[in-house]
């Protein structure tokens, strides 16, 4: 998927989760933040020529292949301890009884993280027009 399809992506995933309560709809919340994040770090990689763009990463694989590749340079392990997290607190709140907005500020700012530095790598590599 190209940049723009995934930057795209985002936006749509950022529209929907402002819709949302965290207490009333963690389970969408934390699986929209887990999909937004997955887009954001397939856009840069893209952007900074990581990752080819006919090819992606799902989000359950985003945490090794960042970290093996080195994908978001000086960022990959940050990037890809931030996306772990967000996916450790699917399996209780999405397949499970789970219901904790706490749990869903958790993967806001991992989201909101993510976001950051992937817009500090594109600044840094002189595409600042492709900010997500």
């Amino acid at each position: 998927m190209r940049f723009k399809h995934h930057k795209e992506k985002v936006e749509r995933f950022e529209r929907t989760i402002a819709k949302l309560d965290e207490e009333e709809d963690s389970e969408t919340l934390i699986e929209d933040y887990m999909l937004a994040s997955s887009h954001l770090v397939n856009a840069t990689m893209h952007a900074l020529g990581t990752l080819r763009e006919d090819k992606d990463i799902k989000h359950n694989n985003i945490f090794g292949f960042v970290k093996k590749e080195n994908g978001l340079k000086e960022f990959s392990e940050e990037v890809a301890d931030l996306v772990q997290q967000i996916e450790q607190l699917r399996p209780s709140y999405v397949y499970g009884k789970g219901k904790n907005g706490d749990t869903v500020k958790k993967a806001k700012e991992s989201f909101i993280k993510i976001k950051k530095i992937c817009n500090t790598l594109l600044q840094n590599e002189g595409k600042p027009g492709n900010s997500i």
